[in-house]
């Protein structure tokens, strides 16, 4: 479904803070981050608003949900030991695997179109560099140098 300023629509009406919207790959789902459980969770609901769901429960702040391009997974920060890691979450098994593990601070994940990397924003050289991972969390590599770097994407 298409959104144009001319169409748009409130999807929540709940009093919670609620950020972080992204469409899934086929267009039926949008992932969100809401706190309206008392704390930031990641949430998916279709695009009409309807059918709202939560789908993280562990950590106490989860945030920026990012989608697979085949639709089955969600990468995602979770807040642990007082820094952002990154996470993957299979919809379809529920199983949840920790793709970083407290170096820095690690944020704002991203799929590549193909769907075998991720590329992320890391505080873990002192400031934030983009770098890349494998979709399992391995082979990360740094991409930038300098800092200040904080949302990465893809292009198509």
């Amino acid at each position: 479904m298409r959104r144009t300023a001319a169409n748009k629509a409130q999807h929540t009406t709940t009093s919670a803070i609620e950020t972080a919207p992204v469409f899934s790959p086929n267009g039926r789902e949008i992932a969100f981050t809401s706190d309206r459980s008392g704390s930031p969770q990641v949430y998916l609901m279709d695009t009409e608003g309807l059918n709202v769901r939560r789908v993280t429960f562990e950590g106490g702040y989860n945030d920026s949900p990012a989608w697979s391009p085949k639709g089955d997974k969600l990468a995602y920060v979770s807040r642990r030991e007082g820094r952002f890691d990154i996470l993957s979450l299979d919809l379809e098994s529920g199983a949840i695997t920790r793709l970083t593990h407290g170096e820095g601070s690690n944020e704002n994940p991203r799929f590549s179109p193909e769907g075998r990397h991720i590329v992320f924003s890391s505080s873990r050289a002192g400031t934030f560099d983009i770098y890349s991972m494998a979709a399992d969390g391995s082979s990360v590599t740094r991409l930038t140098k300098g800092g200040d770097c904080f949302t990465p994407d893809w292009s198509r």
